[in-house]
């Protein structure tokens, strides 16, 4: 049965309303030549520019004779196909492809495909109208999708879909997982910190019988406080798109704004104002931080730190493309996750800066009513409590110092007033806590 092929028209002002035949390549496996062959026999008023059974050909004939129509079979060896299908896309912008396949299509091939560029499918052996109609479809500019093939091909395919979010979500796993020795480093690094702090008084480790490297809880702790007020920030354009949809779902609010769109303000109007998404996000920008910043200095500790770790595992989860699992207000796109990632890694990376210049550069702050400093006492989990030293047998007059911990024999103290480390003998000595040390 021949087909016929619906032809371009073309004019110009010398020369009447003519018809070119349409040109056509066909890219196929050597295993369906004959299929291939009889295809070409049957497409009445086109112009077969060329038959390719292999890749370098296809690209050969495609630079040389630039057709209208591309039918490429997917089952060349590999993914040469999908190969010519992409060389063709890139750098014939206009031209048409249908691609080809097997009676049984290969649901893998067939996405690759249309992903590659392909307008849609059809069988190599399909009925003649069929044929002619994918092509017309397709040269039209139109997706030709066979409704019973495309069915199954998504039915065989799915499995594969499934078996890949479990495979993210695994990944997820495995990444949080792959915390456990980053801790380990963490963990080292503080130890390392906490070392050099009191080691700036004369101070050891065993001492004042703390393990070091405990102090990583504190460390992680204050990151996620730091995450839990500013990482909200990272989902204000999904917020800020919803209190649109949102307000634009409200006639009475629509009214007031309209209302107020031509009040000016200075050279520009509210509405100009309001309509300008830098300051749409620095609005919402705002309302969160007037949430998150109070809730940690007003005792919601526990909440922020909650948050922080929520955003850190949202992230991951969009990370590992596990969005389908997150609500949309929660959904950034790839690009922002990008950037939130890197500001997330700044933020943490600056944290350590910041702490080890303070550990260096200024060391501990012993003042007579305890210990201050901008990080460290904090992070690291530092104190010095103003206490009173008394012996129970009056071997010594009662004592003020700062208790900076100690172990089964000695209290290690410190003497703000004379700027010495005391190590006193535990025996028969208490310390009572005091507000502050009286030089």
């Amino acid at each position: 049965m021949n087909l016929a092929i619906n032809n371009h028209f073309h004019s110009n002002e010398s020369e009447p309303l003519t018809m070119d035949p349409i040109r056509i390549l066909i890219v196929a496996p050597d295993e369906a030549r004959s299929a291939i062959q009889e295809l070409a026999t049957q497409l009445v008023g086109a112009e077969i520019v060329g038959v390719a059974y292999n890749l370098r050909t296809a690209k050969q004939i495609l630079d040389r004779t630039q057709p209208d129509l591309l039918l490429a079979d997917v089952m060349l060896q590999g993914l040469r196909s999908i190969d010519v299908i992409s060389y063709a896309s890139a750098t014939l912008p206009d031209l048409k492809i249908l691609a080809l396949s097997p009676s049984d299509p290969p649901h893998d091939r067939i996405i690759l495909a249309i992903q590659a560029g392909a307008l849609g499918y059809i069988c190599r052996a399909a009925g003649g109208d069929e044929m002619q109609s994918a092509i017309n479809e397709v040269l039209e500019g139109n997706y030709y999708l066979p409704t019973d093939t495309t069915i199954d091909v998504l039915k065989d395919a799915a499995p594969e879909l499934a078996a890949s979010a479990k495979e993210r979500l695994s990944f997820m796993f495995q990444a949080l997982l792959g915390f456990i020795p980053a801790a380990g480093l963490i963990a080292a690094v503080t130890g390392f910190l906490w070392r050099e702090y009191w080691g700036q008084i004369g101070v050891r480790v065993v001492d004042i019988g703390v393990d070091a490297s405990t102090r990583v809880t504190e460390f992680v702790l204050t990151f996620l406080v730091l995450l839990g007020i500013l990482g909200p920030l990272h989902f204000v354009d999904n917020w800020r798109e919803a209190l649109k949809s949102w307000a634009n779902r409200r006639p009475r609010l629509r009214k007031i704004t309209k209302d107020f769109k031509p009040v000016k303000i200075g050279k520009t109007t509210i509405g100009e104002i309001a309509a300008n998404e830098k300051v749409q996000w620095l609005a919402v920008a705002a309302i969160v931080l007037s949430v998150t910043i109070p809730l940690d200095f007003s005792g919601g500790r526990i909440l922020t730190i909650i948050i922080g770790a929520v955003v850190a595992l949202v992230m991951l989860a969009n990370l590992f493309s596990l969005e389908d699992y997150l609500p949309d207000l929660l959904r950034p796109s790839k690009q922002q996750i990008g950037k939130a990632l890197v500001i997330d890694g700044m933020l943490f990376l600056v944290l350590l800066l910041v702490l080890s210049a303070e550990v260096f550069l200024l060391g501990p702050d012993l003042r007579e009513d305890g210990l201050h400093g901008f990080l460290a006492p904090k992070v690291l989990d530092l104190s010095a409590r103003p206490v009173t030293l008394i012996d129970l047998n009056e071997k010594f007059e009662p004592m003020q110092a700062l208790y900076l911990g100690g172990n089964a024999d000695l209290y290690v103290l410190y003497d703000p007033c004379e700027k010495v480390v005391r190590m006193i003998p535990v025996g028969s000595s208490r310390v009572e806590h005091i507000p502050q040390v009286q030089c």
